[in-house]
């Protein structure tokens, strides 16, 4: 089956994985990108799309064309930030296959409300609050599907966690977007005394305790896994906005093997392997006792992490999720066999 993803080609992104997934289950995949049909970059035409409608409608015009080339069976639309007329010019210039949106995001993150107004077959959302809305407020067809990890990206180290602790020498690893929120979570964790690495993306504001321990690099590939696995501890605070659901650090660090602490959320309740309280916090006081408990008690974070490890290699990768989606449209999926 031919598959079509309108989105990010950057390795390790959303649509990078599930392509990998996609390709994994036989099928042909291809990732259409904003450079594909025009010479600017993906942030300048966020910007220029935002503000000029003549401007977005010529790249969702362009972007249906380059899709309908390909004769897809299915359409993945992943870009949040698209003119909502993309759905109909692909269906004008394709008869033919699903056009599926699939958003990864937190509910802050809708934009202009594109997506909405958008007349997609179907929506795949991480979020329960927004399938509900979706799907009994303007009776979209939606779909709650969680996010997952890729198995052949997000890959345990081949060496024993203590050694790879040894190694690495951190007790306490964040990463990720380093907006205001965030970082004035990991700065309570400093000011409390604990040591702390901080990865990723910096933000606008930030202060210069968190600034001290900013690492300046984005964490990506096999750095990733060997420093995830070899920190002690990794923090994830899910953005205020994620309502009841987690972000996708949240699969690829269980799925790599390291030891988390996150955010609570109900829906944890249903993707974790062991008991939820053990592994989460409700607020930042709690955190910082619970990281102090875990660093001093090793071999309980330890056999947490694998116990992790194990479930989520079983229930949680990105290859049986795409499964699962294209069974919910109604087309035909492999078989996929988790291995561990």
């Amino acid at each position: 089956m031919k598959i079509a993803i309108i989105g990010s080609q950057a390795f390790d992104s959303f649509e990078y994985n599930l392509c990998d997934s996609f390709r994994t289950l036989g099928h042909e995949v291809s990732i259409v990108d904003i450079a594909d049909v025009l010479p600017v970059s993906v942030r300048l035409n966020y910007w220029v799309s935002r503000f000029i409608e003549s401007y977005d409608r010529v790249v969702s015009v362009r972007l249906a064309n380059k899709v309908a080339l390909l004769r897809p069976d299915l359409v993945l639309v992943v870009y949040r930030n698209l003119h909502p007329m993309i759905v109909r010019q692909i269906k004008e210039h394709c008869p033919g296959p699903l056009v599926v949106q699939i958003n990864p995001d937190a509910l802050s993150n809708l934009e202009k409300q594109q997506i909405i107004a958008a007349d997609f077959d179907h929506y795949f959302s991480k979020e329960p609050f927004v399938v509900d809305f979706l799907t009994t407020k303007i009776g979209a067809n939606a779909h709650y599907l969680p996010e997952g990890f890729n198995p052949r990206i997000h890959k345990k180290p081949a060496i024993e966690k203590t050694i790879a602790e040894w190694l690495t020498e951190i007790d306490v690893l964040v990463f990720g977007n380093l907006y205001a929120y965030r970082a004035r979570m990991i700065e309570h964790l400093m000011r409390a005394g604990i040591k702390v690495a901080v990865y990723g993306t910096e933000g606008p504001y930030m202060r210069p305790v968190v600034r001290s321990a900013f690492r300046k690099q984005y964490l990506v590939g096999p750095d990733k896994n060997r420093l995830l696995y070899g920190a002690k501890i990794v923090f994830n605070n899910f953005h205020y906005a994620e309502i009841t659901s987690v972000n996708q650090k949240y699969f690829e660090i269980n799925g790599i093997g390291a030891f988390q602490l996150s955010d609570y959320k109900p829906t944890i309740e249903e993707y974790t392997g062991v008991p939820a309280d053990l592994v989460t916090y409700r607020s930042v006081d709690e955190a910082i006792d619970k990281i102090r408990h875990y660093l001093v008690h090793a071999s309980e974070r330890h056999e947490l992490a694998d116990r992790q490890y194990v479930h989520f290699q079983q229930h949680h990768t990105l290859d049986l999720r795409v499964g699962e989606l294209l069974h919910t449209v109604g087309l035909p999926a492999a078989p996929v066999s988790a291995v561990v």
